[in-house]
């Protein structure tokens, strides 16, 4: 058992993790500060994990540093209508440059995008007290980024996004992504191969070009989280934009919000299993993939109807699913793929942190205060037992992967303060 003042080793990772430093572009100078997830494993600027990132900063009080997180975002997308999922600023030709960015066409960020959440994050920092302006380019990238959103990635017209590669949901190897590699002899090699692959078709036979990538990828899937996601976050933002007197466009949030709560549970709700499944849209015939992962839990961050939220929590916590010793598994624990200790295809199996402060944020917006206690005590106990790690047996509570991880520290947002804010 590991003995801290949590709210001091969280200040220490994340400064410790801190990178700062003077960048020269479109002739300007300018000072990026972002927190790495994992130096010496993950030393770039991924987009979620910054918009997490400066959930805790200002949760911790330090809104000008969670600022500065998000503002790198903008300094490192340029002119980009869309949040890379990735910003090099760390120019290394590694393995993994080898392999996958060196595909991209630009030097300083990646062409894929992550979980829409920044308009959450926005949300904690305007209720903490930091006021933005309508010219403020935080508020001008993020509606540049959600319009990119919802204009380009629902050629199907469904209501929902879609994800074409497995990195942008953020839940790189989740089962759910399995497709026509399931079952495969080689499956790991096939898998890490497909991450590749599918970057060079972009490349080559699309040129790069997102609306062709987003109708004919050979990987699109109506992802849950990433949907839940984007409507929670959307509603969110629109308060922040209220504020603003920006009336007009807070309201096409709102509904856009409410539209895609209800294109999840037309498309996504399986209505024999009560739960939620990620959708395949690469043939006319849509397809859900019947894999309970920690994503099919997460419309309980939205307005949803009492009967669905009901059986959501009944897979919850059931210690045959998810109410693990140290829960709440990346997949539910009765899924043939399920594999507690898999450290090298990421999301099959581990808690992680993140997912866990999203669920407890879910269950708060459902009055599940209990419940929602619960989750935050397990979640602070797997730290108290293996520190900030990126992932953890949820038999066991071992961490696992990358040490003195950056989003781990969201346990500390997982208290009553935060939980007022949300309300």
């Amino acid at each position: 058992m590991i003995s801290f003042d949590l709210s001091s080793k969280v200040k220490e990772i994340l400064t410790t993790n801190s990178v700062k430093k003077i960048i020269s572009t479109d002739n300007r100078k300018y000072e990026v500060v972002f927190t790495a997830p994992g130096p010496g494993v993950y030393n770039q600027q991924w987009f979620w994990d910054s918009c997490f990132h400066s959930i805790v900063w200002s949760n911790m009080g330090y809104n000008k540093r969670a600022v500065a997180e998000l503002e790198s975002l903008v300094i490192g997308k340029k002119e980009k209508e869309f949040f890379p999922h990735m910003i090099f600023w760390k120019q290394k030709k590694d393995k993994w440059w080898f392999f996958t960015d060196r595909l991209f066409p630009s030097k300083q960020y990646s062409e894929l995008i992550q979980p829409p959440i920044i308009g959450y994050s926005l949300f904690i920092l305007s209720k903490n007290g930091w006021e933005f302006n309508k010219e403020d380019r935080l508020i001008t990238n993020t509606n540049q980024h959600y319009q990119y959103l919802l204009k380009t990635r629902d050629p199907e017209k469904t209501g929902l996004i879609s994800i074409v590669h497995p990195w942008e949901s953020g839940l790189d190897s989740l089962p759910s992504y399995d497709l026509e590699l399931k079952d495969k002899p080689f499956f790991g090699l096939k898998a890490r191969l497909r991450f590749r692959k599918l970057l060079m078709d972009f490349k080559k036979r699309y040129f790069w070009e997102q609306e062709q990538i987003c109708k004919y990828s050979s990987f699109r899937i109506k992802d849950v989280l990433t949907n839940s996601l984007l409507a929670f976050s959307l509603k969110n933002y629109a308060e922040v934009l209220k504020k603003l007197g920006l009336d007009d466009l807070a309201l096409q949030y709102d509904k856009k919000s409410s539209e895609i709560t209800q294109s999840l549970i037309k498309y996504c709700w399986n209505n024999d299993k009560k739960i939620f499944f990620d959708l395949d849209v690469r043939t006319d015939k849509f397809k859900q993939i019947e894999v309970k992962t920690v994503g099919s839990l997460t419309p309980l961050l939205l307005d949803i109807p009492a009967v669905v939220k009901n059986s959501l929590i009944k897979h919850l916590i059931n210690p045959r699913e998810y109410w693990l010793p140290y829960p709440i598994p990346s997949v539910a624990a009765d899924e043939s793929t399920f594999s507690p200790t898999e450290d090298k295809l990421l999301w099959r199996g581990p808690t992680w942190v993140n997912t866990n402060f999203l669920i407890w944020l879910g269950l708060n917006k459902q009055k599940e205060f209990e419940l929602a206690g619960k989750v935050a005590e397990r979640t602070i106990a797997i730290i108290k037992k293996s520190g900030f790690r990126e992932f953890y047996n949820p038999f066991t509570g071992k961490g696992m992967g990358a040490k003195s991880f950056g989003w781990s520290t969201l346990v500390y947002s997982m208290n009553k303060k935060t939980k007022e804010i949300f309300l």
